[in-house]
């Protein structure tokens, strides 16, 4: 039983950590952030124009010898905290979505009736593949930002990396968080594809919407809440609710799975 136990882990291990999607997300989305974050520290410097036309980066804050480290911080935070969630939902979907596609890997598990370990160990390894994808982008949007000053002498001494650990180690936590949340809708409903664009319009449209209408209580909402993690002062009353939702329909996740619903 344990042989049988170490060799499904193995397999998915092996199987998720060369996942070329994965990689190409959470490198795609480490690039974009670096990039992002340069450009608008440049436009908040006045080293670059905000652009014209169809395309045009603006900013709240703008960037003086009397900025601090918290203002270079803050503007890569924003990047950071506008890509992770964006990594964590296709990360956590496309484990769930490929319930179906390991045949090898499922027979070994229907095999041995050990289905429920496959999502155990599964579950585990998005939530390392997304804290790998949340200290990325934020690794990389904090450089990025660094970058951006490095050109302006008056600039020279504002330090990205002052505060990077609370970032890092927020943008990890904030993707965990997702990706579990987005892995166990997926798993549980078997509709990946629909799941995958409910979150994304969700993240991208509605919640801001939603936040809008509900004004402070827009703090609970679930890509807010997790984004407060990003900062030395995070709001954990309001971030307890969403893990204690992953994580209770994570452990739904692994308990459900049956061994006759693979031989469909």
């Amino acid at each position: 039983m344990i042989a049988s136990d170490v060799r499904i882990s193995l397999v998915e291990a092996r199987r998720w950590s060369g996942d070329g999607v994965l990689l190409s997300v959470v490198i795609g989305a480490g690039v974009l952030g670096a990039v992002l974050s340069a450009v608008a520290v440049l436009v908040a410097a006045g080293s670059a124009s905000g652009g014209s036309g169809g395309l045009q980066i603006q900013t709240d804050v703008q960037l003086t010898p009397a900025s601090g480290d918290a203002d270079l911080i803050g503007m890569a935070r924003s990047g950071v905290a506008m890509l992770v969630p964006l990594v964590a939902i296709i990360v956590g979907v496309r484990a769930a979505g490929s319930e179906m596609a390991s045949g090898a890997l499922l027979q070994i598990a229907v095999a041995a009736r050990r289905l429920r370990l496959v999502f155990l160990a599964r579950a585990v390894i998005v939530a390392v593949v997304a804290a790998l994808g949340g200290v990325v982008v934020a690794v990389a949007s904090l450089a990025g930002a660094q970058t951006g000053v490095a050109g302006s002498p008056d600039l020279a001494f504002l330090s990205a990396w002052s505060g990077a650990g609370t970032v890092i180690a927020g943008a990890a936590a904030q993707a965990v968080v997702l990706a579990l949340l987005a892995f166990s809708l997926a798993a549980l409903t078997r509709r990946w594809v629909l799941i995958l664009v409910a979150l994304l319009v969700y993240l991208v449209v509605l919640e801001p919407v939603i936040a809008g209408f509900l004004g402070d209580g827009g703090a609970w909402l679930p890509r807010r809440a997790t984004s407060s993690l990003l900062t030395s002062d995070a709001d954990l009353g309001s971030v307890l609710p969403v893990v204690v939702v992953a994580l209770g329909l994570s452990v739904a996740t692994v308990a459900w799975r049956r061994r006759d619903r693979t031989a469909r």
